[in-house]
């Protein structure tokens, strides 16, 4: 049996953040959580707005471009 394994990349470069990430989607099956490091991505996102979800946004377009 051939075992796909899909990637989600955490659009973050905090360590801490990814951390926590981390052991929160632990449970999914199948899902390798990687860092834009690990996928050869250099970005620094200028975190301007004022809530985490919308700083969140600005780094998940950033590193979908």
């Amino acid at each position: 049996m051939i075992r796909v394994q899909n990637k989600l990349l955490l659009a973050t470069n905090n360590a801490h953040k990814l951390t926590e990430l981390g052991q929160l989607l632990a449970p999914l099956v199948g899902v390798e959580l990687v860092s834009p490091a690990d996928m050869g991505l250099s970005l620094d996102v200028e975190e301007t707005r004022t809530t985490y979800a919308a700083n969140a946004g600005l780094n998940a377009r950033a590193f979908h471009a």
